[in-house]
């Protein structure tokens, strides 16, 4: 038995503080497997497998047991760990396997403790091949569980991977992966795939063996751009019944590929790439020498590109000069590759152009690279070019040097075609090579034999280059003959005579011509025709010949010749072929001409011992005769090769002595050469066998025009010791030739000229037979290749060019490209005709197209006219020829149809309007304007701008401003049908409203306007702004709760403040944007003029800080931010080395003001959006006496700069103190000359801790009284009084000015015992006549208008709101009443208030009356109040002040509730005392209750109640003064903490909730009823005047004066000090308090409740009738002498006017009089109206007395009612009754008790019948 152990690890969780251990051994499971094999136990070893576990009820296990792989009959055995994981011990039970193939132990207890394990033995016995299952039971005290235990069958079953990512390919490539399918199944498994494209998976089909595995490759062949994602099917199985899916994936992507030409240049590589073609330029290269070069292809897609190159003409043509042996390749993703491109010329100086085509796989892209390249030949030059031996006797040698200098790139080879065995000019090297940048040093020997001239014009010729010439020159002399020496200038000289024709002339005759004038000297001393001057060749300068034909065209290699012969010879080549006999001497006839007018004498070199020789040597030729001439053979040896190159000279006989000579017709002889072979071999013997080398065996020869010859060099190397004879046999079409055809090669090499000369276009091409040493056997074959080409051109789309519709005016370019498919270079030239000529051009209009080049030209369509045009322009095409003078070939015409179409072009917007809205002045703001061409045409056109402004802002001052729009672009091109986005920018730099015109000019080529008119394209619109806020509200509480909202406005100057903040900023303001340090001193500079006082009034020390509540709003269109900056936030930090450290007063007072942070804003920054509102609240405190001032600057970013001096007053206890915001104050402008000048008031604030006295210094008064004609301007009337502490009293004063001018008076304040202040007044007065409406009478003595009317601003703890805190009654005439409703609200959800109007001076209740005068409010409800303002008195400015005292009753309640626990524990406390023995001896005075009582308060108890007599105050200055004692720090520490422990035990007295006040701001200006009719006569009929009001209040009046005339006799007050008071307090208090206790008192009291009311109150007096009549006067008060007394007589004055005016029906005053229908009483006219109208009587028709009666009754009714309706009485009653129904009617509509915005209903009722009564009516 074998034991396999499998061994399960598990991974614990890391907790923080416990050590890592190795990984915990969970389970180790020994798998028994017992098998009977031929008796022997066999166990099966299972590979080590990972389970995982779980937990159930703390008991770690695994979840189930499965046995695989197992056979029937054997035994295996699986141990079941279980693992208790609690912290506490366990105790399971479990049942065994209910079957009998499953086992296990005996059940008993498992006992498990915390942490232990224990292992449970499984055997598991089957008998047949099936699928067994059980369970084990486990149960513990937390619950049960169950492991399944399983044996399972084999089945076949494979892994595969689930996923296969492919990644990207190119489309149309293809990508591979493998990947393994592994059997994990005891059986074979088939399998077969299924895929879809583009995927594939080879093999499709097989057979896995079990636990093997297969590999498989998967392909990816996209053949779009796009992804793919395919689930492929592998079934498997029996019958392929069982499947799995893998699923492929795939991106399929383009390939971009990219040609980059140079390996730095990237730039011209996208130029090029632009133009479609990279451009490989390959320079100049020798010709023979190959150059390589790279390509780069870029792939700049993430895919794998392959790619192939094409080469169109690689086959096509045969001069070929480009080459790529790398055509096919794959790029990889992102990467580059390097292509090389090969280049190797051919073809002497000709410039090659070749295309190469780099394909992507699919034919998805195609890159154009262009390959240029240029060849170049060797530069063989010599350094001199003519060699002159001059004189030298007869067999005597002279030598001389030349040199052969190779200036070129690549070695070149040379030969000096000359002999020299034969010629008198020996070369030491007549043939070699040369190395780049090198010289050979060539020694030329002369060595004559004849006493004669010498000169032989020698070539050289070189491989690859044109033929050089050397000219010799030498003169022989002997003793008998002695001609002229010879120079190179007779040489030049003769050329001259050549090409003048007067060469064939003898000297002597030549001479005999100069002496009788026929022929002359030019200036060169060549002769000349004299006539021949006026013919242009003589003009003209001498042309040289090609190097080339002048060696070719000799006349007998050539049948051209380019000179006339003077001497020629029949043959140049004598071959004697095979000599049989060395003994016989062969010869053959040679023929010489002579073409000359004079007699030559023939010299032949050499001599008869030569193998080669001419008889005679010498012999003399008659003009224009031929001789013969005998040419000898003699060769010396057999089988040998005989060659050689006999020189002969032919001179003029008259040149043999230089006495028969003149210099001027001194001739050159002519040199004449014969080549000469022969050979000795016998017909039986082979020749020798040839060793040679050939540079080319193809010579393809460059494409020439018809008629013109192209040359090639060949070059022939004898590599063998022995000689070559060579033979070229003659071309039968007679186009190709070579020089020299025939000769002996004894040197190294040997060089040939061939020539082509095409005779037809066509291409030729021809084997040249080289036969060498005569032997059929040694010939070789040579292939040249050339042909004769015309001009052809390929044509782009077969000479069809299509312009797009172009805009009449402009005009369109369009790239046309032109490739000439011939081998020639072509010049070409475009020919229109005139009416093309005007639409049509091309650049360029004619140059010349290299072989397979393909051009572009640009040609421009200008259409004149709206229509469609079709042209033929012309492509005249020829040969460009060998030179650049050569007419070339013949030319031939290609025509080109173009089509183009002239139309209009015309431009809009999108939008037709564009606003930007607000922008803020500084900033941009940007909008995207969208130019459509809706037109077929592209249109060229130029923006323009037109910019209009409207703003506060003159013409003259925004004229100069720059155009606030700013286009991206203003010049453009829009193509056809198209859309174009343009960016405009706006940046404005004034608050005004900008309007932008936006027009448009259509352009021609050169940028200049079709049209003088622009058109119009679009507006737009934008609003330049700052951001700006407002203070919309204000609330004060604290210490300036008392402040109404107009103080606290006018304490802040909110007006100026926020007419700043509308106001535009400086420059300097918007040197910063933002907030920011810009300053190191500490008191950093300011940079705006808007400098504002933030005044804070003035209260005691200790009060409570003043605290303001400011709201503030946007009221711009734009984001605000803002931002409160004290001087520390606008200081730069500075180290602690750079500080001065001396400060001055002002600095050491703000230091001391921030540093004990007396003035405070919350929040000091802020950002707003437009239409939000935010509570700035603004807080100083009253702990420092003194007046305390801080700088504050507020800014706005992107906005003004206000500078905010913070002013606060800390008033000492015991000073008085009138607090004065200004030293200034200004009255309200009043006409001048009125008789009634309305009263105004300046208002004097008590802002210290006692009552203050004051008084008005009225001298000042008096002596502008006298100034001003003793006519008083200002007039005090209440020049002294007594102000509370925290209240506010109105001194009233009169202006009365006299002129229009303004007058200022400076008036001292004195204040009892303390500082007085000069105050400045001033006054306006101004014509009402000259200023009109101009000056429109104010309503408010003040500028007010700014106050807000409703409460924004919340404050902390109230509760109740109104809906308007200030009513403006306006103009308002005396003697008439002015109502308004105002509401309280209640907003809390649970606390009910109650609230108490007060006034704040008892004589303004005599204006004002509120109803209801309190009440109270429950929860969310509210209430009515009716406020009314009577105007009486003379004429005034009001401005008064309500307060509604509003107590939280709820609070108030609770309050009550903790009172009387607190009253009834002190009342415990005073009664009850516990007796001990300790500290019996302890001062009793020092008794501390535990409960403590502090004085009650409430604000407006404290502003309304007296402060301390003047005595006490007094006496206060002399109290004792507390000891000088200075305790020390611990004892105040001590003291502190013993305070703090006793205050642990009081119980303080509950404190009384404080009444919050709620101000409510009335303003009014009454007016005299005639002038109130005069200056506002439309609103006269809004007010009802009642006439009884000035009875009612003279009555009260002197009701009042008598009451107080009375009791000044007897007064019962008396004043008493403040000792006093408290012992008549005291007494009072105590019989009270006995009263309180008086059983009887508290009984007399009740029946004294309880009594009857009398009889006689039933009567009383009735109130008297009151009838106003016109001569009755109201009574008046006494008359006095001092100002107050001349107001009210002047207010008495103005009743009486009131009165004599007529009333109206309605009560309203009218203007005009009329007589009144009926009088009042008989007292009018003393006895019966006069006017009473009386009925007419029909004289004709008698009436009865019943009808009579009938008519005077109701005549007389109808009076009665008309003298109710003018009764006073009667329109106050109808007031009242209508004030009462209105008000009612809005009570019921706000108590939501009907809906007044309900439609009304008709009710239809039935016709009432008519009766005489209803007629009547």
């Amino acid at each position: 038995m074998q034991c396999n152990t499998k061994i399960f690890y598990q991974r614990r969780h890391e907790m923080p503080g416990v050590i890592k251990q190795m990984p915990d051994v969970i389970n180790i499971e020994p798998t028994i497997k017992l098998k009977t094999l031929n008796g022997h136990l066999v166990s099966n070893n299972n590979n080590y497998k990972t389970i995982a576990k779980t937990v159930y009820n703390g008991i770690e296990v695994v979840p189930n047991i499965v046995w695989q792989g197992w056979e029937p009959g054997a035994e295996y055995t699986k141990n079941l760990l279980l693992k208790n994981v609690n912290v506490k011990s366990q105790k399971l039970k479990y049942s065994p396997p209910t079957t009998r193939f499953f086992t296990s132990l005996y059940p008993k207890m498992i006992v498990l403790s915390a942490g232990m394990s224990y292992t449970l033995p499984i055997t598991f016995r089957p008998l047949e091949k099936n699928i067994y299952e059980d369970n084990i039971h486990f149960e513990s005290s937390e619950g049960s569980f169950d492991i399944p235990i399983k044996a399972v069958l084999p089945e076949a079953e494979v892994d595969l991977p689930g996923e296969l990512n492919l990644d990207m390919c190119a489309v149309q490539d293809f990508t591979k992966i493998t990947f393994e399918m592994k059997n994990t199944s005891e059986l074979h498994v088939g399998y077969m795939w299924e895929a879809n494209d583009p995927f594939s998976i080879q093999p499709l089909e097989g057979t896995v063996e079990p636990f093997k595995s297969c590999t498989f490759t998967a392909t990816f062949r996209p053949q779009s751009a796009k992804v793919f994602v395919a689930d492929t099917v592998c079934k498997y199985g029996p019958s392929l019944s069982k499947s799995k899916y893998t699923r492929l994936e795939g991106i399929g992507k383009y390939p971009h590929l990219l040609c980059v030409t140079g390996a730095t240049d990237f730039t011209s590589s996208q130029k090029s790439a632009s133009q479609k073609e990279s451009v490989l330029d390959f320079g100049q290269v020798p010709i023979g020498k190959g150059v390589e070069k790279f390509v780069e292809i870029r792939n700049l897609s993430p895919v794998n590109a392959p790619y192939r190159i094409e080469h169109p003409s690689g086959t096509s043509r045969v001069d070929t000069a480009f080459s790529c042996r790398q055509l096919e390749g794959v790029v990889p993703a992102m990467n580059s590759v390097r292509v090389p491109i090969y280049y190797n010329p051919t073809i002497l100086n000709t410039t090659s152009i070749d295309y190469f085509h780099v394909i992507a796989i699919g034919d998805i892209s195609k890159t154009t690279v262009k390959t240029v390249g240029a060849s170049k030949g060797p530069k063989i030059e010599l350094n001199v070019n003519h060699v002159n031996f001059l004189q030298v006797d007869a067999g005597q040698t002279y030598k001389k040097a030349i040199e052969v200098r190779n200036n070129g790139d690549i070695e070149a080879i040379f030969q000096f075609h000359i002999d020299n065995e034969e010629s008198v000019f020996k070369f030491d090297i007549t043939c070699g090579s040369i190395k780049p940048m090198s010289y050979k040093k060539i020694i030329v020997t002369f060595q004559p034999t004849h006493p004669i001239n010498y000169y032989r014009r020698l070539p050289c010729l070189v491989q690859n280059q044109d033929t050089l010439f050397l000219d010799l020159l030498g003169t022989c002399h002997t003793e008998t003959g002695k001609p002229a020496v010879l120079q190179y200038k007779h040489v030049e000289r003769y050329r001259t005579h050549v090409d003048r024709k007067l060469s064939v002339f003898p000297p002597e005759q030549l001479n005999e011509m100069l002496k009788e004038g026929k022929l002359k000297l030019d200036e060169g001393g060549a002769l000349m025709d004299p006539g021949a001057e006026v013919i242009e060749p003589y003009c003209e300068p001498i042309s040289a010949i090609p190097p080339m034909d002048e060696f070719f065209n000799d006349g007998y290699y050539s049948d051209i010749s380019c000179t006339v012969p003077h001497v020629s010879m029949d043959s140049h080549i004598v071959d004697f072929g095979r000599c049989n006999s060395l003994q016989d001497i062969e010869s053959q006839t040679l023929n010489i001409t002579n073409h000359t007018s004079g007699k030559v004498t023939i010299q032949w070199m050499g001599g008869v011992n030569h193998v080669f020789s001419v008889v005679p040597a010498t012999m003399d030729l008659p003009p224009n005769k031929t001789s013969s001439f005998r040419v000898q053979f003699k060769p010396t040896s057999p089988n040998q090769f005989f060659g050689s190159e006999l020189e002969c000279y032919c001179y003029y006989k008259s040149m043999r002595d230089y006495r028969l000579v003149e210099d001027t017709t001194h001739c050159p002889p002519w040199c004449l050469t014969l080549t000469t072979t022969g050979h000795t071999f016998m017909p039986n013997n082979e020749t020798f066998l040839p060793r040679f080398n050939l540079d080319f065996n193809r010579l393809v020869f460059p494409a020439v025009n018809t008629g013109e010859t192209a040359y090639r060099t060949l070059c022939l190397s004898n590599s063998g010791t022995v000689p070559i004879l060579y033979d070229f046999q003659p071309d039968h079409t007679g186009i190709f030739s070579i020089k020299p055809s025939k000769g002996l090669l004894t040197k190294a090499q040997q060089m040939f000229v061939v020539k082509m000369l095409p005779s037809a276009v066509k291409q030729y091409r021809q084997k040249l037979k080289l036969m060498l040493n005569d032997d059929v056997k040694h010939t070789q074959e040579i292939l040249v290749w050339g042909s004769a080409e015309e001009a052809f051109v390929l044509l782009e789309n077969d000479g069809v060019m299509y312009f797009k519709p172009t805009c009449v005016g402009t005009n369109t370019k369009k790239a046309y490209s032109v490739t000439n498919t011939s081998r020639i270079p072509l010049r070409f030239e475009w020919r229109f005709t005139h009416k093309d000529a005007q639409l049509l051009s091309v650049s360029p209009q004619q140059g010349i197209i290299l072989p397979n080049e393909s051009q572009e030209h640009v040609w421009t369509f200008a259409p004149k006219t709206q229509d469609k045009f079709v042209m033929k322009p012309a492509l005249i095409a020829w040969g460009q020829g060998q030179s650049s003078s050569a007419s070339g070939g013949k030319k031939r015409q290609f025509l080109v149809r173009a089509i183009g179409e002239g139309s209009q072009g015309q431009l809009r917007a999108e939008q037709s309007y564009f606003d930007f809205g607000n922008v803020i002045v500084g900033s941009t703001a940007t909008k995207h304007i969208v130019l459509c061409n809706d037109t077929d045409c592209e249109v060229k056109y130029e923006l323009m701008i037109d910019q209009n402004i409207s703003g506060p802002y003159e013409e003259g001052i925004t004229r100069m401003d720059s155009i606030a729009l700013e286009l991206e672009e203003t010049f453009g091109v829009l193509a056809a049908r198209s859309k174009k986005i343009i960016a405009g920018t706006v940046r404005p730099v004034r608050r005004v409203y900008y309007q932008f015109t936006i027009s448009y000019q259509l352009l021609s080529p050169n940028d200049t306007p079709i049209s003088e008119e622009s058109q119009h394209v679009c507006h737009v619109l934008a609003t330049g702004v700052f951001p700006v806020m407002a203070v919309t509200d204000a609330r004060s509480y604290g210490s300036a709760i008392g402040l109404s909202k107009k103080q606290l406005w006018s304490l802040f100057s909110l007006d100026n403040f926020n007419m700043c903040l509308d106001s535009d900023p400086s420059s300097a303001e918007l040197m910063y944007s933002v907030a920011t340090r810009h300053s190191h001193r500490r008191r950093p500079p300011v940079y705006t003029r808007a400098i504002l006082d933030f005044n804070f009034s003035a209260a005691p020390v200790g009060s409570e800080p003043c605290v303001v509540d400011l709201m503030v709003e946007n009221t711009g269109a734009v984001f605000l931010e803002w931002s409160f900056l004290f001087p520390r936030d606008l200081q730069l930090e500075l180290e602690y080395w750079a500080e001065t450290g001396e400060y001055d007063e002002d600095e050491l007072h703000e230091m001391k003001v921030m540093d004990n942070k007396l003035f405070d804003i919350q929040p000091r920054k802020g950002k707003l959006q437009p239409g939000e509102t935010k509570t700035v609240q603004f807080t100083y405190k009253h702990t420092m006496p003194g007046t305390d001032r801080l700088p504050v600057l507020l800014k706005l970013s992107r906005g003004r700069e206000i500078l905010l001096n913070f002013i606060g007053v800390t008033v000492e206890s015991d000073r008085r103190y009138i607090h004065f915001p200004s030293n200034k104050h200004m009255f309200t402008p009043v006409p001048a000359g009125q008789q009634n000048n309305p009263k105004q008031i300046y208002e004097l604030y008590n802002g210290g801790s006692v009552p203050v006295n004051y008084a008005i210094d009225l001298v000042p008064l008096e002596l502008l009284k006298q100034e001003n004609f003793d006519q008083a301007v200002f007039e005090c009337l209440n020049p002294q009084g007594t102000i509370l502490p925290g209240r506010t009293t109105a001194t009233e004063w009169l202006f009365s000015p006299l002129e229009a001018k303004t007058y200022m008076v400076d008036v001292p304040i004195h204040i009892d015992r303390g500082d007085s202040a000069l105050i400045t007044l001033t006054g306006v007065g101004y014509d009402q006549r000259v200023m009109g409406d101009t000056m429109p009478i104010s309503d408010q003595q003040a500028d007010l208008t700014g106050v807000p009317a409703v409460q924004s601003v919340p404050v902390p703890g109230q509760l109740l709101f109104l809906s308007q805190e200030r009513i403006v009654f306006g103009n308002v005439p005396m003697y008439s009443q002015a109502r308004h409703l105002v509401f309280a609200i209640n907003r809390s959800h649970d606390h009910v208030v109650s609230f108490e109007w007060h006034v704040t001076a008892s004589a303004d209740s005599q204006y004002l009356s509120i109803s209801p005068a309190s009440g109270l409010l429950e929860p969310g409800h509210s209430e009515l109040c009716d406020v009314t303002f009577t105007a009486s008195g003379a004429s005034s400015f009001y401005d008064l002040d309500l307060v509604c005292e509003v107590t939280d009753e709820t609070e108030l309640a609770i309050y009550r509730k903790k009172l009387k626990e607190w009253q009834q524990e002190k009342n415990r406390q005073i009664y009850e005392f516990t007796i001990t023995e300790k500290n019996l001896n302890e001062n009793k005075d020092t008794t501390l209750f535990s409960v403590e009582e502090r004085p009650p308060s409430g604000r407006l108890k404290s502003l309304d109640q007296n402060c301390r007599a003047e005595s006490e105050s007094d006496l206060a200055k002399y109290r004792t003064l507390p000891p000088i004692k200075q305790s020390s720090i611990d004892e105040d520490k001590l003291r502190e903490r013993e305070v703090s422990d006793l205050m642990k035990e009081y119980w303080p007295k509950p404190v009384q909730p404080t009444p919050f006040l709620v101000h409510l701001g009335v303003t009014a200006r009454t007016h005299d009823i005639t002038e109130f009719q005069m200056n506002f006569p439309e609103d006269e009929k809004k007010y009802f005047i009642d006439r009884t009001l000035s009875e009612r209040l003279g009555e009260g009046k002197t009701e009042k004066t008598a009451t107080s005339t009375t009791t000044q006799g007897v007064s019962t007050e008396v004043k008493c000090s403040e000792s006093e008071g408290e012992v008549i307090a005291g007494v009072m208090s105590n019989v009270l308090r006995g009263l309180l206790d008086d059983n009887n008192f508290h009984e007399a009291v009740k029946k004294l409740a309880d009594e009857p009311v009398p009889y006689f109150q039933q009567f009383g007096d009735k109130p008297h009738e009151v009838i106003i009549d016109g001569d009755m006067d109201a009574p008046s008060p006494e008359v006095g002498e001092t100002a107050a007394s001349r107001y009210e007589v002047d207010r008495q004055s103005s009743v009486e006017s009131a009165k004599s005016v007529p009333w109206s029906r309605d009560g309203s005053i009218k203007i005009e009089t009329q007589s009144a229908p009926a009088s009042l009483g008989p007292s009018s006219h003393g006895g019966t109206p006069a006017d009473t109208p009386i009925p007419a009587v029909d004289p004709v028709t008698p009436r009865s007395r019943t009808e009579v009666d009938t008519s005077y009754k109701e005549e007389k009714a109808n009076q009665d009612r008309e003298e109710i309706k003018r009764n006073p009485t009667f329109g106050v009653v109808t007031e009242n009754l209508l004030e009462n129904t209105l008000l009612n009617i809005i009570s019921e509509a706000f108590n939501e008790e009907f809906n007044i915005t309900t439609r009304p209903r008709l009710v239809a009722l039935l016709p009432k019948p008519s009766t005489p009564q209803s007629g009547n009516k």
